[in-house]
């Protein structure tokens, strides 16, 4: 069944204002969960949409416009700085970091020769930044152990391609660099 915005809005708002960490939020998420008829999976989907950016978090999840040439650009040129710098030179023949472009969405990989046959390579998700331009922000993403991108709650707010950067780089969670 697909659900309108408004019906995900209303669900994340009631899930991201429980204390989950607690045994009382807790058991409210998961009432929450079979009044909604949302899976457990899907309900943290929205509530982590919203937490990272409101309204315009959870109309980012499936949002899918082409960026702006201009804005492409810079975007790429500002991941492109970052990721140069996060390899040591030593190392940089043994490990790359690219990226991959598609409509709105930036995804950086990490490269790497594979341990049984060095003259293959094994690609591994790091992270993805999406553009909106119905609120011209960026959205950052992280990739989950079950292979779904998941939209990042950062510990400060985030608009822009550098701030998506900022957090990608402190990674406080540990959810890019592990």
């Amino acid at each position: 069944m697909q659900r309108s915005l408004s019906d995900k809005l209303y669900w994340a708002k009631k899930a991201t204002a429980l204390d989950v960490e607690s045994d009382e939020g807790y058991l409210k998420f998961h009432e929450l969960v079979k009044k909604s008829g949302l899976g457990k999976r899907q309900l943290e989907y929205y509530s982590n949409a919203y937490e990272a950016a409101g309204e315009s978090g959870l109309q980012a999840l499936s949002y899918r416009k082409k960026m702006p040439v201009h804005l492409h650009d810079k975007a790429i040129k500002k991941i492109d700085e970052f990721i140069s710098e996060r390899v040591p030179k030593h190392l940089q023949s043994k490990i790359k970091l690219t990226m991959k472009v598609y409509g709105n969405a930036i995804t950086v990989y990490e490269r790497r020769p594979l341990c049984t046959d060095p003259s293959q390579w094994s690609s591994l998700e790091v992270f993805q930044v999406r553009y909106t331009d119905y609120d011209d922000r960026w959205h950052l993403y992280w990739m989950r152990v079950f292979h779904k991108w998941w939209p990042y709650v950062p510990r400060l707010p985030v608009y822009t391609i550098a701030d998506c950067i900022r957090e990608v780089d402190e990674d406080a969670w540990g959810c890019f660099w592990g």
